[in-house]
């Protein structure tokens, strides 16, 4: 994300579901002549704003932006998107407050990684996404389903978040029937330092992303 990242200075910078406010901060601190942040959650905001009094935070919808037309240079948003079910409205409000010729960054579950379907057994944690054809009888077997929009509920095993999950193409058409043209698409692989930290970890995000990030233009 913060190598897709423009150049900031002197700009207005938007973090959508800024939670406790650390990319907020890193903006400011790169660059950002005023960073303002946004979350649902108000506790959040209340780390938020004793945290980085440099910063503007704000509870506020990410559906209801409630700022005026084209009053941001850029707008950013880690891994917040996908909590929400109308990305659509999401992605219209982003380019009304976004001036033009700015980009709007943002990050989510990969489509892939989510259209598993749990197949779990006694002996091993198991996530597929497969086709399976009987040799003899003929049938067909799909786990998991890539293209359907789908709920991920209790998304860090707690009971208490869920998440939308939608294929590329269905991203794709929400952003560009938005206006935006998407300027970039990065499906990120583990840095080398992940390799000594936890190999385990390091070799599925080789293999399988946990995520996407896409770069858009207001145009």
């Amino acid at each position: 994300m913060r190598a897709l990242l423009p150049d900031l200075k002197d700009m207005s910078a938007l973090s959508i579901g800024c939670g406790s406010g650390e990319d907020s901060n890193y903006l400011k601190t790169h660059g950002a002549q005023k960073s303002v942040g946004i979350d649902i959650s108000g506790a959040l905001i209340k780390i938020a704003t004793d945290t980085y009094p440099d910063c503007e935070f704000q509870i506020m919808d990410m559906e209801k932006l409630d700022f005026p037309d084209a009053h941001f240079d850029f707008v950013y948003s880690s891994l917040a998107i996908h909590y929400v079910e109308d990305w659509e409205g999401v992605f219209q409000e982003v380019f009304r407050v976004l001036k033009p010729q700015s980009y709007f960054l943002f990050s989510c579950g990969h489509p892939a990684r989510f259209a598993m379907d749990d197949a779990s057994d006694n002996a091993h944690s198991i996530l597929r996404l497969e086709m399976s054809k009987d040799k003899n009888t003929k049938e067909l077997t799909i786990t998991g389903d890539y293209l359907a929009k789908r709920k991920i509920t209790n998304l860090f095993g707690d009971n208490t978040v869920d998440a939308w999950n939608m294929p590329l193409g269905d991203i794709a058409k929400n952003v560009t029937d938005a206006g935006f043209l998407i300027e970039r698409l990065v499906e990120p692989r583990p840095v080398d330092a992940l390799k000594e930290i936890d190999p385990t970890v390091y070799y599925r995000l080789s293999k399988i992303p946990d995520f996407v990030i896409f770069r858009l233009m207001k145009i």
